[in-house]
């Protein structure tokens, strides 16, 4: 889902995983060891690959694993983000798309943990990635698996045999730690990179530790059973989390954070503790910071589209910040915000930049424009239980088009219990729609509502 600002993923204590690299791992310490080239040797290094993050969608579809009907069985499907229709990708003619004679049918433990399957593209390839989670689940002697298999964008020719088998082993066992918590992905147009954070227990006594691993998959020699090639370019393991903030002219940045004193209170602990805005370089070199804070000083920080966005705890002005130069301006003044408990930048769109502001009495959209600072509130739309005013909820946004959650619809289901008794319970039904970005932002709501297969209407 989009949205969630660098202080929440910060408070959730993203780390990242292992492998066993090819070369020597650059680490932070080995980093700050490593001195800088010669003025001569630098004029022969190659330029910084420029980085795009992979998403899950291309500019009109969106790639979703997901149930089609009430037998529980799991296929790869696309939502159309110009017309809402949701369809099984599956090219195969004549296909009834009931079981694994489907080719894009996937067995169910490639989309549950211990096993997870993300799916993201370029705009012209398809990258099923499969991840584990053993340790998580109690499974940490079991050897784990990951794969990158790749495929057109219309879906695999046929289920590849390894995957049928459940042992997927594309792209090498990429995913060591046994403990996967989240991943961003990213191609330089040719090659892959994976950021992936975990937090492993300590060998020796057992704590739970934070791992940050930078990972890059070259392409195979032809011929090869595996599509790539993974060798861990950096990997950094500490009682701190490292996480993704965002892409700076097409690098990688972090926020490392350095614990304060134990309170005894998890998010006391976080209030002190103090994170670093740091560039990780493709070669595994941890920049000098950017910026340096200690969290609970604010109420949100957020590099979004290259800006650097944050407001005081103190405050209701939201500053802006060039990272390059240091320099620092007030964008405009939210009044709202002194109620609220969440203040979210969430992207740029026709230099409108959105700000969603989440407190107890509901939602506040704000759309300001990034040269003026002149603010414009969006209508809430609909409302959670029913009394508490929600603004549509922005899964995935793909050049001038958007999805979006826009309400709900309350029902009634019967289930079967243990006991193999039945009882029904209220289970709302969630309702998404897709719409021209740019039309939302000016106020519109004549979005069209998805034609959905799943039975749940849940993402």
């Amino acid at each position: 889902m989009l949205g969630t600002p660098f202080l929440l993923a910060a408070a959730l204590l993203l780390a990242g995983c292992t492998a066993a690299p090819a070369n020597p791992v650059q680490t932070e310490e080995t980093a700050a060891a490593t001195p800088a080239p010669a003025a001569e040797e630098a004029e022969e290094t190659a330029a910084a690959p420029v980085l795009r993050e992979l998403t899950p969608c291309t500019l009109d579809r969106y790639y979703k694993a997901s149930a089609i009907d009430d037998s529980g069985q799991i296929f790869l499907t696309t939502i159309d983000l110009n017309d809402g229709r949701q369809r099984v990708a599956c090219t195969k003619p004549g296909c009834a798309h009931t079981g694994p004679d489907c080719w894009a049918w996937l067995q169910d433990s490639t989309v549950g943990r211990p096993n997870k399957l993300e799916l993201y593209t370029d705009g012209e390839q398809l990258y099923w990635v499969n991840l584990t989670d053993y340790g998580h689940y109690d499974m940490g002697t079991i050897d784990p698996q990951s794969s990158v298999f790749v495929s057109g964008l219309e879906g695999a020719d046929a289920p590849p045999v390894e995957w049928l088998a459940g042992t997927p082993n594309y792209g090498g066992n990429f995913l060591q730690d046994n403990s996967y918590m989240d991943s961003h992905w990213f191609t330089d147009g040719e090659t892959l990179w994976a950021l992936i954070n975990s937090n492993p227990p300590d060998e020796t006594t057992g704590e739970q530790t934070f791992a940050t691993t930078l990972i890059h998959f070259e392409p195979a020699p032809e011929g090869s059973f595996a599509p790539y090639t993974a060798q861990v370019v950096w990997r950094q393991v500490r009682d701190g989390s490292t996480g993704y903030a965002g892409l700076l002219d097409g690098q990688i940045v972090v926020g490392v954070q350095y614990p304060g004193p134990d309170t005894g209170s998890m998010a006391d602990n976080y209030k002190n503790s103090t994170t670093e805005l740091r560039v990780l370089g493709c070669d595994g070199i941890l920049g000098e910071p950017l910026a340096r804070f200690v969290n609970g000083d604010y109420k949100t920080q957020a590099l979004v589209d290259g800006q650097w966005y944050t407001m005081a705890a103190d405050s209701t002005d939201l500053q802006v910040t060039d990272l390059h130069t240091g320099e620092s301006r007030t964008l405009c003044n939210l009044p709202e915000a002194a109620e609220t408990f969440s203040v979210t930048p969430q992207f740029v769109y026709g230099g409108r930049l959105v700000v969603n502001l989440s407190r107890d009495a509901g939602d506040v959209r704000y759309v300001i424009d990034t040269e003026t600072g002149a603010a414009t509130t969006l209508p809430t739309t609909w409302a959670k239980d029913g009394a508490i005013p929600r603004v549509p909820v922005f899964y995935q946004v793909a050049g001038e088009r958007c999805l979006m959650k826009v309400g709900s619809q309350d029902r009634m289901v019967t289930d079967m219990g243990q006991d193999g008794g039945t009882y029904t319970h209220p289970s709302s039904l969630s309702v998404y729609a897709v719409e021209d970005l740019g039309a939302y932002l000016d106020g519109d709501q004549n979005w069209t509502i998805c034609d959905l297969l799943t039975p749940n209407g849940v993402f």
